[in-house]
């Protein structure tokens, strides 16, 4: 078994999990098994996607995936000082709320593109992967200039609606 392990190490390498030997939670009972947290890592991914392009659990998966290691990273961000970190997590996870919502709005019809799951997965590793940075990428191409353009607008709503809400003692 650890023969077979070990030839995984330069996939996991390449994959860029091998800090995940780091994670606490996961080196306990690692290494009572006897094997790299970072090989459970990879041997979950993979199993997670043939399920996804099997179409099986295809939508937990693919949203679990796409929110567990990045809300890990997140946290990393917050307790580190780097601030470049925090701007890639953010950039995510304002992509990952547009994704999520179109994803409600209009899923049902998404459903019948084949292999839809695995689009969105490959998506989301594309925006959270640091090899690819994606997430800041779009959030600069696509969601800025939105922002820049409505961002006045949008703040007076706001304003409107709170002022509303604290005249008639809501909030």
């Amino acid at each position: 078994m650890n023969i077979l392990l070990e030839k995984l190490n330069p996939l996991v390498t390449k994959c860029g999990l091998d800090n995940m030997d780091e994670i606490e939670i996961l080196k306990g009972p690692c290494k009572k098994i006897g094997v790299r947290p970072a090989h459970v890592v990879f041997i979950c991914a993979v199993v997670s996607v043939a399920s996804i392009v099997l179409g099986i659990a295809a939508r937990f998966l693919s949203t679990f995936v796409s929110m567990i290691y990045p809300a890990y990273r997140s946290i990393k961000a917050i307790e580190s000082d780097n601030k470049e970190d925090d701007r890639q997590w953010l950039s995510y996870w304002i992509l990952f709320s547009l994704i999520t919502l179109a994803d409600s709005s209009i899923g049902f019809v998404l459903e019948f593109i084949p292999f839809y799951h695995v689009i969105r997965l490959a998506l989301f590793v594309v925006l959270f992967h640091p090899s690819f940075n994606g997430a800041e990428k779009v959030y600069k191409i696509v969601v800025q200039p939105v922002y820049l353009k409505y961002h006045k607008h949008i703040d007076q709503q706001i304003d409107q609606v709170s002022n509303k809400l604290k005249n008639q003692n809501m909030y």
